[in-house]
């Protein structure tokens, strides 16, 4: 199952009902697991309607991240369940809130392993008198189970009009708050709108500003790993 690569995820489905829209919030929608803190994280969903809310969660396992290779698939034989989503159903009461425990169960040896957790909205007892649609609106939390020593490591290389960033780490990092300079004044910057994370072993392709050139200025980004964001630059 292939989805959006964005941190977050909406799942819309459709059935037959007397309502127009089931809606719901989550308190958060990136989760990082770290080894030196506890293995567990709680989400928050909150449901505003004057109805019950019928929730189910589903855990995918994402290898290839961020590639076109990226799958995403179900996890449901508890043998391989190495994160869990407590309680796995549950009802919202109207107005009201309930809280989802995430709990990581191993700390990988190598990379960080990646999850996406759907919170899905399910059809409850119905009681139309006349036919009518009503939308289901899912979410899916992305979630990081990281190792021992996280750390991300990256390098950039130019050819021609394009930079190439690469990942060497063994987490992801968000490459985000671009600039072009083409010297260390400041009013010779100019922002980048474009930015991405790069997953482990991962890289980006950045089309240069048709103003630089190879061997003048550098690009540089804010680099954030979920907690801290440190500011680096790249020589052209």
């Amino acid at each position: 199952m292939k989805l959006s690569q964005k941190g977050l995820s909406l799942l819309v489905s459709l059935f037959i009902s007397n309502s127009a829209l089931a809606t719901m919030s989550l308190d958060r929608m990136i989760v990082y697991f770290n080894s030196d803190k506890l293995p567990r994280q709680d989400i928050v969903v909150a449901n505003p309607d004057p109805e019950n809310l019928y929730l189910q969660t589903e855990i995918f396992k994402v290898s290839n991240p961020g590639t076109k290779n990226e799958e995403r698939v179900r996890i449901t034989n508890p043998a391989e369940l190495k994160l869990l989503a407590t309680p796995q159903k549950s009802i919202i009461a109207p107005r009201s809130r309930k809280t989802v425990r995430l709990v990581a169960l191993e700390t990988p040896k190598d990379n960080e392993l990646v999850y996406r957790v759907t919170f899905k909205p399910v059809v409850g007892d119905l009681e139309a008198k006349q036919t009518a649609i009503k939308l289901l609106v899912a979410y899916q939390a992305l979630v990081f189970v990281r190792p021992a020593n996280p750390e991300y490591k990256v390098s950039a290389k130019v050819e021609k009009q394009t930079i190439t960033f690469s990942n060497s780490g063994n987490i992801n990092v968000v490459l985000r708050n671009g600039q072009y300079c083409a010297s260390d004044k400041k009013d010779s910057c100019i922002k980048l709108d474009a930015g991405t994370r790069i997953y482990a072993d991962g890289s980006w392709i950045l089309g240069l500003p048709e103003t630089a050139k190879k061997g003048k200025g550098y690009i540089q980004y804010g680099l954030f790993d979920g907690e801290f964001e440190e500011t680096k630059k790249f020589p052209l």
